[in-house]
């Protein structure tokens, strides 16, 4: 028989119900901060907005970088070098003029590089002044040296290293500079060695001097012309056009490379500097040269008008060019040898014989 007590039931309203007993919320403790209702610091606020700007003024600095990293690269490679040629102190040269050349063309394959010899896709191959001031550099020093082999030249003709230099300083439209260069400095190298050594003709400042200056009075003459000829021109650009630049530069090397063959032959011309008349003379064309070779603008200006704000530096090219022809013209005109006096073959009547007589015709 069931026990009475397990068959008791407690009273519904002493029932647990379980489901529907609340539970009582878990109370925090004072000391824990509640992040409900907390603000983020205003220092790292601040670093959060430094940190983007950073970020996108690197992502900027990169895309200007990209887009502007060619057109630097056209600005720095466009460097022209027209420091006075030194010689060190332990380089000794037969011929002044053959390490004149030999410097002049080294310095540019070290320095800059040949701009002709770039690819379409080089920053050189954008260049106007550098490739106008490197070929009438090579031209020039070709004609000077031509003029060198004519002086030193011996019973078989000009010198042989001299005229083979010649041909190869002129540019040949297609071929590269650097090996060209390379051989006719070679070629001036061994005509010096063998100067020195007395198996060349070794021409004097003072037989040189006279035909260098009336070939720096050419240049002068067609760069005046060149010049000209762009300053009286319909402007089409603004500063200055390609053709000007082009004729300012070529009138510039010529400058540069007439000085410092002037001031190079001057340091031996000896028998030249000790007459105060040529040593003035002298003086008057060296100054006029390094005028026209020390002018270095920025950016090459040729405005018409009044050039209030902007020079115009063909014009200023051309006067300096303008002094220094008159200047090489008179010193060679003043060192070319007197011409030679024509003996005078017509001989008195005394002493040509007696004089037949006349006789009438009937």
């Amino acid at each position: 028989m069931p026990s009475r007590s397990a068959g008791a039931k407690l009273p519904k309203p002493y029932e647990e119900d379980l489901r529907a007993k609340p539970r009582p919320a878990p109370i925090a403790p004072e000391h824990f901060i509640s992040l409900e209702n907390a603000q983020p610091s205003p220092i790292m606020l601040g670093a959060q907005k430094t940190w983007k700007r950073i970020v996108g003024l690197f992502k900027l600095s990169m895309i200007v970088a990209v887009i502007g990293a060619y057109p630097a690269a056209v600005v720095i490679s466009s460097h022209i070098d027209d420091s006075p040629v030194v010689f060190p102190p332990n380089e000794s040269w037969s011929v002044s003029g053959v390490g004149v050349a030999i410097h002049k063309v080294a310095r540019e394959l070290a320095g800059a590089g040949w701009a002709s010899d770039r690819d379409s896709w080089h920053p050189q191959a954008r260049l106007t002044a550098l490739p106008a001031w490197q070929e009438a550099t090579a031209a020039g020093l070709s004609e000077h040296v031509k003029l060198l082999s004519e002086v030193a030249a011996n019973s078989d003709g000009p010198d042989g290293d001299l005229a083979a230099a010649s041909r190869l300083l002129m540019e040949v439209p297609g071929e590269d500079m650097r090996p060209r260069i390379t051989a006719a400095a070679e070629a001036l190298n061994r005509f010096d060695t063998r100067a020195s050594r007395g198996l060349a003709l070794r021409p004097a400042p003072e037989e040189t001097l006279p035909l260098e200056m009336a070939l720096f009075a050419g240049w002068a003459g067609q760069d005046v012309a060149a010049l000209s000829d762009r300053i009286n021109a319909e402007q089409t650009a603004w500063l200055a056009s390609k053709e000007d630049i082009t004729a300012f530069y070529t009138a510039k090397a010529h400058a540069h490379l007439a000085h410092e063959l002037i001031v190079a032959g001057k340091a031996r011309a000896y028998g030249l500097t000790g007459d105060t008349e040529l040593a003035a003379l002298l003086g008057r064309a060296e100054s006029a040269w390094e005028r026209a070779a020390d002018m270095k603008p920025v950016f090459v200006s040729n405005q018409n008008g009044s050039a209030a704000l902007l020079p115009n530096h063909l014009a200023s090219m051309a006067f300096y060019l303008v002094e220094a022809e008159k200047a090489s013209a008179e010193l060679a005109a003043r060192l070319a040898p007197p011409p030679a006096a024509v003996e005078d073959v017509a001989a008195a009547p005394e002493a040509a014989g007696p004089v037949a007589p006349e006789t009438a015709i009937p």
